[in-house]
């Protein structure tokens, strides 16, 4: 498509002015085309002086012994094939040629019909160098004002794609993504509808099909659980990659968590919007053709094996605001300053690349990523420290960095970030204080700090988050006691501060915790008795209460059998006296585990605790009861009698 067709007598006329080796021409499908080489390799066409001047005395000669009833005038010939020794054929003004040729009345011109509408122009039209490469690889140019064959310019384009995006290399190896896909666009030049590499606006679409095609052999597209196209089947149909078909049509539906959506969505001219290849089976690296996707706003490829790295070219495509390879075997340094330098991804609002192999720095410059609402890179083998340039990131919602091995202290410029809602920092190596300046963040939802080195204190103004659910800062090094504000976090439903320093009592706000489940304050120095509170009715989604191994005193709190939903009860390891009060019936009818052991309690376990065993009739859940009712090793009387605790102890 795209080319004019002319008659017979024009191309007898031509075929005897130009020299065989310059071009050959044949009359396929009412088109002139070049004949297709034998291999697609794209090595260059150019030709020595000496071989031009061969050329031309050929020319001269063909242009002598031609009929005069066939042939073109003498002057026409020279004036267009016979060009300066400094011309070569492709410089041949060939539309010029046959206007001439036409008023003349030599010849007349046929002008197809086009089969198809023309499509939509895009926004933007691309560039192209015009400059002749200087690699032994590159095609010889072929402009579009002149009729060069369809194959040698998509070529041409393929080749100007590959040194954008650096795999020209990969072009002359015929294993290759790059090779394949090559390939296979190069045979929809002999298709019913030949694919157009003459209009501007078919170029950029054309580029992005064959950078489409790259994928999916890149990522090993004969396996995919969806899309996929072993035998590379033209006549597939929608829902299909690499059919016939316009390649918006290619993209199959998906459903996931959030809806059912579509792998390829492209906008009102043609170009790839969106790619979501989710959980598809995909193995293999993302290719830097990726790159070509100008006008992408969205790649989410999770639960998949992608390998290697991320593609330098991913700072090609300036409006990405999603970028989502969550759960891939892929490494490599996760921020490359092709991407995340100055000039990179400004628009980024979503970057995530958990649970992969990725290493490096976060650099200085991801505070340039202003528009960033979503940063996760957690399980993976990060290093460094976290530079106080995340404080310019003021639309942060969710900052995850878990499982790495960052290290260094939290800088208080993290206080900026007003509309964040969740971080997670396990698992890492920071060090020194949670600075005054974190409990700024009004939004915080879940907060967790645990498995590091941080020290000193948890500040009073842990109570101004009061949307807090989750605050995790166990396995620290913290200090000092535990913040009686915790009292004004209404939502908070999980709070694990156990494997610290904490010292003094439990607060008796505790009993304002509406909806805490989970509570641990475990392998601390608390002291003081236990607040009955805790046990209250006010706390009826309490579900795991762990108070062990501190220096707990006192009686265990007579109400302590309301707590209706309480399923695990650790007091072990502590100093409590006075024996264990009776419960009524209906009480703990959840309970599964209680650990009393390694305390002063004494006397006898009353029956309506044992009736909750879950080896009585009609029972309980309780099938862990631990106590001191093991005799002393010198023979007398236990501290508890039990007769039916599950362990006993000294």
């Amino acid at each position: 498509m795209g080319c004019k067709s002319l008659g017979t007598t024009a191309l007898l006329t031509i075929g005897a002015l130009l020299s065989p080796s310059a071009a050959t021409a044949s009359e396929e499908g009412g088109g002139l085309r070049r004949k297709r080489s034998a291999s697609h390799q794209y090595k260059s066409n150019r030709q020595t002086p000496s071989q031009q001047r061969d050329n031309r005395h050929l020319t001269e000669e063909a242009a002598t012994n031609t009929d005069d009833n066939n042939a073109v005038g003498e002057d026409l010939a020279r004036r267009f094939f016979l060009p300066a020794s400094h011309h070569e054929l492709d410089d041949i003004d060939m539309r010029e040629l046959i206007l001439q040729m036409n008023f003349d009345g030599s010849m007349s011109i046929m002008t197809p019909v086009p089969t198809r509408s023309p499509t939509k122009r895009p926004s933007v039209s691309p560039t192209f160098s015009t400059s002749a490469p200087s690699t032994s690889t590159a095609p010889t140019f072929t402009d579009c004002t002149n009729p060069g064959t369809c194959e040698n310019r998509l070529q041409e384009q393929i080749y100007q794609i590959s040194e954008r995006v650096g795999t020209v290399d990969a072009l002359d190896d015929p294993n290759s993504a790059q090779s394949q896909a090559s390939d296979w666009i190069l045979e929809e030049c002999d298709a019913s509808i030949p694919i157009d590499p003459c209009t501007a606006s078919q170029i950029i679409l054309n580029e992005q099909r064959y950078a489409l095609a790259v994928m999916y052999f890149s990522l090993s597209g004969e396996g995919w659980n969806a899309g996929s196209n072993p035998s590379l089947d033209k006549d597939a149909g929608e829902g299909t990659w690499l059919s016939g078909l316009n390649y918006c049509d290619w993209g199959s539906e998906i459903s996931s968590a959030s809806g059912s959506s579509n792998q390829l969505v492209c906008d009102d001219f043609g170009n790839v919007l969106n790619l979501n290849l989710q959980s598809n089976n995909m193995a293999g690296p993302i290719p830097p053709e990726i790159g070509v996707f100008v006008y992408m706003t969205s790649y989410i490829s999770f639960f998949n094996a992608q390998a290697g790295p991320i593609p330098t070219s991913l700072g090609l495509i300036e409006p990405l605001q999603t970028f989502d390879v969550e759960s891939n075997n892929m490494d490599g340094n996760l921020f490359q300053p092709e991407y995340s330098g100055p000039g990179g991804l400004t628009e980024i609002v979503n970057f995530r690349a958990s649970l992969n192999n990725f290493r490096g720095n976060i650099p200085t410059e991801i505070g340039q990523w202003t528009k960033l609402q979503n940063l996760w890179f957690a399980d993976n083998e990060m290093t460094g420290t976290i530079p106080s340039e995340v404080g310019n990131l003021v639309d942060m919602n969710a900052f995850l960095f878990y499982k790495n091995q960052i290290a260094g202290t939290i800088p208080p410029d993290i206080g900026n970030l007003d509309k964040l809602t969740w971080i997670d920092m396990e698992d890492n190596q920071i060090v020194g204080t949670i600075p005054e300046e974190f409990y700024s963040n009004l939004e915080l939802e879940e907060v967790i700090f645990k498995n590091n080195s941080l020290s000193g204190t948890v500040s009073e103004l842990v109570g101004d988050l009061t949307k807090l659910s989750t605050f995790w800062a166990s396995f620290n090094e913290l200090s000092g006691s535990i913040p009686t504000t915790f009292g004004n976090c209404l939502n908070l439903e999980e709070l694990e501060l156990q494997n610290n320093r904490l010292e003094g009592p439990i607060p008796e706000a505790f009993g304002n915790l509406e909806s805490i489940e989970f509570l641990s304050m475990e392998q601390n120095g608390l002291t003081g008795t236990i607040p009955g509170g805790l046990f209250g009715i006010n706390l009826n989604a309490l579900r795991i209460l762990y108070l062990n191994n501190n220096q707990l005193n006192g009686p265990v709190p007579e109400n302590w059998g309301q707590s209706q939903r309480l399923k695990d009860l650790w007091m072990n390891d502590n100093v409590l006296t006075g024996t264990l009060p009776i419960i009524a019936e209906g009480e703990f009818l959840f309970l599964e585990e209680l650990l009393v052991n390694n305390n002063d309690l004494t006397g006898e376990v009353d029956d309506s605790i044992c009736l909750i065993r879950n080896d009585t009739v009609p029972g309980g859940n309780l099938g862990v009861f631990h106590s001191d009712c093991q005799p002393p090793p010198g023979g007398g009387v236990p501290q508890i009698i039990c007769s039916c605790c599950t362990a006993c102890f000294v």
